[in-house]
């Protein structure tokens, strides 16, 4: 299937952080994801928008690894993080989704205290030598998370008593605090209300000076706010990507003008 995709001048542009080439995915018989090609920008944010069930969290999910811990699912061709292959035998995904960190739908605190919570990763990963230099990392992850000025005097108070947007922006304060490399999305705002969207995007626009941010969203008002670049999945197929103005206002493929639209989806 031939992709309406923005030019390899485009792509060359910003420096290419994850490359997916000839990607399919399996649910038993099911064929899910069906021979995708795709370069992600290195601090861009990345948009994948379509219809439920098109395939775009499945695809989302390669590229850490998460589809390892679904019995039932296999992933064929390559994916590469800096050039390396994620699903080489040789890379742990443990290690792999410390420098791809997720955050997901649902707000998902861990019931810990909120400095617990951002502490996790780097205790397990063994990134701080001493108990000043996890508190560094904790408050200044909780800084970028825009969280800190809110939390800072009760950082022992359990994160589940946080309201639904602290605690996304605590859940991406933790999965930031390993240092990752690329952050993924998988529609983080879904179960938030205008005001905690509203936080939870800024956030996103500020985090991709440092971080390839790939979000996951069903909302392309938010696509067209918080991405540069955008990737338009239907029924398992990459059908368009490129930069979201010009897939917003002239995408090539007339599906993809379909579902902007609203005539399918």
């Amino acid at each position: 299937m031939n992709v309406m995709r923005e030019s390899a001048a485009d792509i060359a542009a910003a420096s290419v952080k994850i490359a997916a080439r000839g990607v399919q995915v399996f649910y038993g018989d099911t064929h899910a994801i069906k021979d995708v090609d795709v370069d992600i920008a290195d601090r861009t944010v990345t948009a994948f928008i379509g219809p439920s069930g098109c395939g775009k969290s499945t695809f989302l999910r390669c590229l850490n690894r998460m589809n390892d811990t679904i019995d039932i699912c296999r992933v064929e061709g390559r994916i590469t993080l800096d050039g390396e292959d994620i699903y080489d035998r040789r890379v742990d995904p443990v290690q792999l989704r410390a420098k791809v960190g997720m955050v997901f739908q649902k707000p998902n605190p861990f019931p810990k205290s909120i400095y617990d919570n951002v502490a996790y990763g780097p205790r397990i990963h063994g990134l701080t030598r001493n108990r000043a230099e996890l508190d560094e990392v904790v408050e200044q992850s909780l800084r970028r998370a825009a969280l800190w000025n809110e939390v800072k005097d009760r950082l022992q108070a359990p994160g589940t008593g946080l309201s639904g947007g602290q605690q996304q922006r605590l859940c991406i304060a933790r999965a930031i605090a390993t240092s990752p490399e690329v952050l993924l999305m998988d529609e983080p705002c879904s179960a938030l209300d205008p005001i905690a969207t509203a936080q939870v995007e800024e956030l996103i626009d500020e985090l991709r000076a440092n971080f390839s941010v790939v979000i996951v969203t069903h909302s392309m008002q938010q696509a067209a706010r918080v991405s540069q670049n955008t990737a338009f999945f239907h029924l398992g197929n990459l059908v368009e990507y490129g930069q979201t103005a010009q897939i917003f206002t002239t995408p090539r493929d007339p599906r993809t003008e379909s579902y902007i639209s609203g005539r399918i989806g």
